[in-house]
C-alpha cells in the first residue's frame, strides 16, 4: 500500500464561501485568482500526485490546504486523475480561512469503515477556530484495519501563542490515539499531515510523544512498543539530500510527517512498514532556483502576491506499507 501526503498551498476555487475569509483567492483580489489559474493548479496537483507513484497510482492520498468539496470534485473528476476513480473524504471545519484536509482513496485498496471530524474547540476547549482532525478507519486489501488521522496543525504565525496552540492540539491528538489503542490493543495507527513543526520541536517530541525510528542497532534487533508512537519522518530519504519538505529562508524543514504506533513496526501479519519507508519526492520539475538564498526551493504557486504558476510551496512525501503473512521473514 502506497500512501502520499501533500500540502497543496492554498487549493482554493474562485467562488466566495459565505462565512469564511477566502477573499484573497478570488478573481477580484490582488492575487487575481482566476478560473484559468485555478484550472492550471488543479492539473499541476494531479500531475504531481501521479509523479509520486509512476508505476501505479497511490492507494491513499492525504491532501492539506484544500478549500471545499468543489475543489475535491474538480481534482478527482475533472483532472487527469479522473480516469483513476478516486473517492474522497474531508473535514468541514471552522477555520477562519475555510481550509480543510482531505483523504483520497482507491477501492479495493482501502475501504472506509468509519469517518470522524474532530473539532478541537469542542474536544479540548481551545478558544481558537482551527482545522479539524480527520479520522478515517478503513480496511486494507489484506483484511487488516487501520486508523488514519489526518492533521494540519496551527500555523507558525503568531509566535509564542501559536506554539502553545500547536502543543495543545498535539496533546489532543495523542490522547485521541491513546483512546483508540485502549479500545483495541491490535489497532494500527497512522498520524499524517502538516505539523507546522519539525520532528525535534516540543509539539512533536513532548506533546505528541513521537520518537525517532531506530535505523541501526548493535544486534540488528529493534523492539518497538505497540502503544508508543514513532516518527518515520526523522529519517526521510531524498535523492537530492533535502532534509525537509518546506524551505524557509534557505533552510529545509521537515513539516510534513508520518507518525505510526509500534504495532505497524512489530507486526508479523497484516499491514506493516519499516524504518526508511518515507521518501521526499524531489523531482526536478517540482523545484526552482531560490534567487534570494541560493540552491533550490519547491516550485510554488505564489510568492506573496506575485504569481509564479508552480505546484506548491511543499514537497510531497510517500510512505510504503506492505502486506505480510505470519510466515514472512
Amino acid at each position: 500500500m502506497r500512501l502520499v501526503e501533500l500540502n497543496c498551498e492554498n487549493l482554493f476555487d474562485t467562488i466566495h464561501d459565505a462565512g469564511f475569509d477566502d477573499h484573497e483567492f478570488l478573481p477580484s483580489s490582488q492575487k487575481r485568482w482566476t478560473k484559468q489559474r485555478y484550472r492550471h493548479k488543479i492539473n499541476l496537483i494531479s500531475k504531481e500526485l501521479i509523479a509520486c507513484s509512476p508505476t501505479s497510482p497511490p492507494d491513499i492520498v492525504v491532501l492539506i490546504e484544500v478549500e471545499n468539496d468543489s475543489v475535491m470534485r474538480d481534482l478527482t473528476k475533472r483532472s487527469p486523475l479522473a480516469t483513476l476513480h478516486y473517492k474522497y473524504l474531508m473535514t468541514h471545519s471552522n477555520d477562519p480561512r475555510g481550509i480543510d484536509v482531505a483523504l483520497m482513496y482507491l477501492e479495493p485498496s482501502f475501504k472506509p469503515l468509519e469517518t470522524h471530524s474532530v473539532d478541537w474547540k469542542k474536544k479540548i476547549g481551545i478558544k481558537t477556530n482551527t482545522r479539524n482532525l480527520l479520522h478515517v478507519k478503513g480496511q486494507t486489501m489484506c483484511g487488516d484495519t487501520v486508523d488514519i488521522l489526518v492533521c494540519h496543525q496551527p500555523s507558525r504565525r503568531g509566535g509564542r501563542k501559536s506554539e502553545l496552540l500547536r502543543n495543545k492540539t498535539a496533546t489532543g491528538i495523542r490522547k485521541y490515539a491513546d483512546s483508540l489503542m485502549a479500545l483495541n490493543k491490535n489497532t494500527k495507527i497512522i498520524i499524517i499531515g502538516d505539523f507546522n513543526d519539525t520532528p525535534h520541536n516540543k509539539s512533536i517530541k513532548q506533546s505528541l510523544g513521537a520518537m525517532p525510528v531506530a535505523t541501526k542497532h548493535p544486534d540488528n534487533q529493534v523492539s518497538y512498543c505497540d502503544t508508543l508512537l514513532y516518527n518515520l519522518a526523522t529519517t526521510p530519504l531524498s535523492t537530492q539530500g533535502f532534509k525537509g519538505t518546506y524551505r524557509y529562508r534557505g533552510n529545509w524543514e521537515m513539516l510534513d510527517q508520518c507518525i505510526i504506533n509500534g504495532k505497524l513496526l512489530n507486526t508479523s501479519k497484516g499491514l506493516r512498514t519499516k524504518p526508511g519507508s518515507l521518501r521526499i519526492i524531489d523531482e526536478p520539475f517540482l523545484l526552482s532556483p531560490d534567487k534570494h538564498h541560493g540552491g533550490l526551493s519547491p516550485r510554488r504557486t505564489y510568492l506573496g502576491s506575485f504569481y509564479l504558476g508552480g505546484f506548491s510551496d511543499h514537497l510531497p512525501i510517500v510512505i510504503e506499507f506492505e502486506y505480510c503473512h505470519a510466515t514472512d521473514t
